[in-house]
């Protein structure tokens, strides 16, 4: 990619993004160091990026101006436009999630009684009194309802349990959506969660279990392994974050947390998440430093 724009972060160019689409130039944003670089993929492109930055810097005033009232109802409306042409795999993704919440609450216990979250759990399940019945990994997959080996991603128990998820799959899925593309950061998703359904089936059996986690896990996973390979083009992550997550995976596979009453958690869901999203970190991290090195003198 070759770099068109750098401004400061503060300054919104979502407009100039949604005018560059327009004439079919195709464009990437990046974050770094409190400032935010406009990416395109052809020379010819860049002359013609600066030149709509320029006309938009000067005719501010030909934005519209709207009342107050208005305003109320149009900012956080633009907030989300801006969201979803920014980062239309993340937000379809949070768009998904909440729209299954909502549709699968108000069904009753046990969770078989709702039939969408029944289609979503990784193994269809039957129940005869107070004791379920599983089907194993093989019957789904001959079954041909092979979506239930991704779709437990979309399924969350609580309130407090989507939006812990989702405010951690915005922040981190961000970043990466800007860096590498939605097309990306939707395979990561999907196989995070393929990853993280798995391992989490092997180590414990069929159970109820669903949510992002695993998938938050393995966007953790791949943002780490990245900047361990690419540390001039790491991801904003603190180091806090990624020694917080570590501990409270160590601690949920010692027992402590069920000890305290918090509810059940998908450990092995979490580290099949982590497992993929480290392996998908240093391979991209790597095939990025081999092209580097293959642009370099010989």
């Amino acid at each position: 990619m070759l770099k068109a724009l750098e401004t400061n972060i503060e300054e919104d160019l979502f407009f100039l993004r949604d005018y560059l689409f327009s004439r079919n130039i195709d464009n990437r944003i990046s974050e770094s160091g409190g400032r935010q670089t406009l990416w395109v993929f052809r020379l010819e492109h860049v002359g013609e990026v600066i030149d709509a930055y320029e006309k938009f810097k000067t005719f501010p005033e030909k934005k519209p101006q709207v009342s107050t009232s208005a305003t109320l109802i149009a900012a956080p409306l633009m907030g989300l436009l801006r969201f979803f042409s920014a980062s239309p795999a993340t937000s379809s993704l949070v768009l998904l999630s909440v729209l299954v919440f909502i549709c699968t609450q108000g069904d009753g216990v046990p969770p078989t009684s709702s039939v969408l979250m029944s289609k979503l759990f990784f193994s269809p399940v039957t129940s005869a009194g107070d004791q379920f019945y599983f089907l194993s990994l093989e019957q789904v997959i001959l079954s041909g309802e092979w979506w239930r080996l991704v779709t437990p991603m979309f399924i969350h128990f609580s309130w407090i349990h989507i939006i812990f998820n989702l405010l951690w799959c915005v922040e981190l899925g961000k970043k990466i959506e800007k860096r590498i593309g939605y097309l990306f950061l939707s395979l990561l998703l999907i196989f995070s969660s393929l990853s993280s359904n798995l391992i989490q089936y092997f180590i414990y059996g069929p159970s109820f279990f669903g949510g992002l986690s695993g998938v938050v896990y393995g966007l953790l996973g791949y943002c780490f392994a990245w900047g361990k390979m690419v540390p001039r083009k790491k991801f904003d992550v603190s180091k806090g974050i990624y020694l917080f997550m570590f501990i409270f995976l160590m601690l949920g596979f010692s027992g402590l947390i069920d000890l305290l009453g918090i509810g059940k958690i998908a450990n092995g869901a979490h580290l099949g998440g982590l497992t993929f999203g480290l392996l998908l970190g240093f391979l991209s991290g790597a095939v990025s430093r081999v092209r580097k090195g293959s642009r370099g003198p010989k």
